[in-house]
């Protein structure tokens, strides 16, 4: 059988697909990596955990703030100069962070600040250039899945790349090292022809056209990242659910073992739509998929599981996760304009962050107020929110071929 008959094989094959791929993921691994990083940088120092919580909340909002602000600089002026600046800039306030984190804990706080506000958004910009990359149809879409499940590889990798950062270098030099990581993965991303060319496409006439404005005052793309904000509240939840489970069963590792399922249960999502892409559009498909998101983690609610049937329910509620980012990444890239499609996947990076910041933040508010019986009715709520949120992804009639009437939209996605 040819790899045409397996999109996602085709997608990997196609010029530039694989290199950015695997150059964005790199350039991402802060993001998986800071949080852990901090609170042993925190333990070793002060071991004031109420003040490496503070400063791992400061990088993450900074963060979700940063995306879009820094799509639209994209937008605007380019991949190259912005990814390479920010790269930069992240790094530097990394190592600020790291150095200052003892003696000057203010300044270490608004450094977190900086690093959070200056993440390159390669997340944005790789979904931005995928349209150019490859065809429309089921190779986007495998393309759009890939995306979404090697996005669970990060979040496998970075505690343990945190073990051994720390390991090798020390609590301080971790963070560093961390930092590293980011600005290597933005600077191998840019010396790609891909970016390049699509900077190069966008800057000459920048300054002679009309500003776009920021998309998420279109209805349409406000209602997806509304949508995408109720995605990430269970997946916030469930670090406290694995870990209030872990306590309740006094089974120690347990709390990991539940992660590392969930986050494998999401990539084998990941790989079955990239080799058989689901046939329907995202605009009819998106609410189906996040409603069965929704409901693939409520066995999670049922406590009195058995330990190992416990654990493959974590790894059935990932299975639609990245099915459903795909149909977020491609739906935006329909609904957004062409100019400002890479703030448009800055302000979903920014809408799935804070959903899973709230999820995290509201459970472990409710477990540390009433206990590990409270799991069960923190799953169901977090399922409700999801399905109640996906009902925002319903198309409005205005919508139906939204995307395909702007021509400057249908110029700019041609392949590099």
């Amino acid at each position: 059988m040819t790899s045409s008959s397996y999109p996602v094989v085709s997608v990997l094959r196609a010029p530039h697909t694989g290199y950015l791929l695997f150059t964005s993921l790199v350039g991402r691994l802060p993001g998986a990596m800071a949080a852990l990083a901090i609170v042993q940088l925190v333990r070793s120092t002060s071991g004031d955990f109420g003040f490496a919580g503070l400063v791992t909340a400061v990088y993450v909002v900074a963060g979700a703030v940063g995306q879009p602000l820094l799509g639209r600089l994209i937008d605007r002026f380019g991949q190259v100069a912005i990814l390479t600046v920010s790269g930069i800039l992240s790094f530097l306030a990394f190592t600020g962070m790291a150095l200052t984190l003892e003696p000057v804990p203010a300044l270490a706080v608004a450094l977190a600040a900086a690093a959070g506000v200056f993440t390159p958004p390669l997340e944005p910009a790789l979904r931005a250039l995928w349209p150019r990359l490859v065809s429309p149809g089921p190779h986007l879409k495998a393309a759009f899945s890939l995306d979404a499940g090697a996005q669970e590889i990060i979040f496998i990798i970075g505690p343990l790349l945190t073990v051994a950062g720390i390991a090798v270098f020390g609590p301080v030099g971790n963070l560093l090292f961390a930092g590293g990581l980011g600005l290597v993965g933005a600077l191998a991303f840019v010396v790609n022809p891909a970016p390049r060319a699509a900077s190069v496409r966008r800057h000459p006439d920048a300054a002679a056209r009309p500003r776009v404005g920021t998309p998420i005052l279109i209805p349409a793309v406000a209602r997806i990242a509304v949508c995408t904000f109720g995605i990430g509240v269970p997946v916030g939840a469930l670090t406290i659910v694995a870990t209030a489970s872990e306590v309740a069963r006094n089974s120690d590792g347990l709390a990991g073992w539940i992660l590392a399922v969930n986050a494998l249960g999401a990539l084998i999502g990941a790989t079955v739509v990239g080799i058989r892409p689901l046939g329907s559009t995202p605009a009819r498909l998106l609410t189906a998929c996040g409603a069965l998101l929704a409901v693939g983690y409520l066995p999670l609610a049922a406590t009195a599981l058995p330990t190992w049937a416990y654990v493959v329910a974590a790894g059935i509620s990932g299975l639609m996760l990245p099915p459903t980012l795909g149909q977020v990444f491609e739906r935006i890239a329909q609904l957004s304009p062409a100019a400002a499609l890479t703030e448009a996947n800055g302000w979903v990076v920014s809408a799935m962050t804070l959903g899973v910041g709230a999820g995290t933040l509201v459970a472990g508010a409710i477990v540390g107020a009433a206990g590990t019986p409270v799991v069960t009715w923190i799953v169901v709520g977090a399922s409700a929110v999801t399905a109640g949120l996906a009902l925002a992804a319903l198309p409005g009639r205005a919508e139906v071929g939204e995307a395909r009437s702007d021509p400057a939209a249908r110029a700019e996605t041609g392949s590099v």
